[in-house]
């Protein structure tokens, strides 16, 4: 559902598109908040396509290029809806399979998981870095009411991100040198 979701997300408020410029939208606007792999979203167009919907039609670029546009159709728009209002359940409970390293952690090299952890960390810094970048970019160029709700979402994702931070400084921390009680 979370593909679908959004491609026809970005076609109603956007419009007509080719998938390249679809996977463009996605890449460019929500990459930071959701987790799509881009190749599949041809795969999903066609399912959608399938399902009625999307519709489609074949044009001609100014290269003679055929390109298939996509629209969002009035069952498209209806399961639009109905998919947010299946994501109105915040129902939080995430799951963080790497603490399955410290759960386990008597199989593997101590010195490992710690280096591991510093690593993380370094990563986190640069992921909060770049979602931070990537806010000051975005909101230039929306409206009072989008900036609004852009501020919500950015917020939500940087609070997790320094949530993480913080748990993985802690971790290394509590440890201090002794990387034998990890």
């Amino acid at each position: 559902m979370k593909i679908p979701l959004y491609i026809l997300g970005i076609l109603k408020r956007q419009g007509a598109q080719h998938g390249y410029q679809i996977k463009k939208n996605i890449s460019e606007q929500i990459s930071d908040f959701t987790q799509i792999k881009l190749p599949v979203i041809y795969y999903h167009l066609e399912k959608m396509k399938d399902k009625g919907l999307l519709s489609s039609k074949t044009e001609k670029d100014s290269n003679k290029v055929e390109k298939t546009i996509y629209s969002i159709t009035t069952k498209g728009k209806n399961e639009f809806k109905n998919y947010l209002k299946s994501v109105c359940d915040f129902n939080y409970k995430p799951e963080f399979l790497n603490d399955a390293l410290f759960f386990f952690s008597d199989s593997l090299d101590q010195n490992e998981i710690y280096t591991v952890l510093e690593q993380y960390i370094e990563k986190l810094k640069k992921d909060i870095k770049s979602l931070q970048e990537h806010r000051n970019y975005v909101e230039k160029y929306l409206s009072n009411d989008e900036l609004i709700m852009s501020t919500h979402i950015f917020n939500h994702h940087d609070v997790h991100h320094k949530a993480e931070l913080k748990w993985a400084k802690d971790v290394l921390t509590q440890f201090g040198t002794d990387k034998t009680q990890l």
